[in-house]
């Protein structure tokens, strides 16, 4: 203890000194040691629920966006089928359209062929019949003056029975 004296420590005052420091010590740990070690402890419990959170969130949007990838790949199968199948039944449209439009063109050409045939046979025997009369009087026109009325009468008369029978 003589050292001590030699360098001047007070055995009271250093002793006074240590019981300070302890209980010092022991109210800054119990007074603020542990609620700083529990308010450290809580944030770094709340960062790492942060973390994991925005891990999940991470996650989620991940499986999100995969999901959103294959849908949009399945409407774009689903569209393209759609548009093939649309386009096919356009083709097919035309072609049952174009197969109608002829049908209806060949039926009206074998009409308007019918027709024709049938007023051609027409203006020929309005054709024959007038050509006939013409005929008749020219022969009656012919004849005046040659030959007596009922001499005439029997010429125009067998006359016409033979371009009757001609034009049958």
């Amino acid at each position: 203890m003589e050292i001590l004296n030699t360098f001047g420590v007070d055995i009271k005052l250093l002793i006074a000194q240590v019981i300070n420091f302890l209980i010092v010590l022991f109210l800054l740990r119990k007074l603020l040691y542990k609620p700083l070690l529990s308010a450290l402890e809580d944030r770094k419990n709340t960062i790492a629920k942060g973390l994991q959170q925005a891990e999940e969130g991470r996650l989620l949007l991940e499986k999100a966006a995969e999901k959103e990838k294959i849908m949009l790949q399945k409407a774009e199968k689903l569209a393209k089928k759609l548009l093939d199948e649309t386009k096919e039944q356009k083709l097919l449209l035309i072609k049952q359209a174009e197969e109608v439009a002829k049908n209806q063109a060949d039926r009206i050409l074998k009409e308007a062929r019918t027709q024709i045939v049938y007023e051609t046979k027409e203006a020929k025997i309005a054709l024959s019949s007038y050509v006939s009369e013409l005929a008749v009087q020219f022969l009656q026109k012919s004849l005046t003056g040659l030959f007596s009325e009922k001499e005439q009468h029997e010429i125009v008369k067998t006359a016409a029975r033979k371009i009757k029978q001609k034009n049958n």
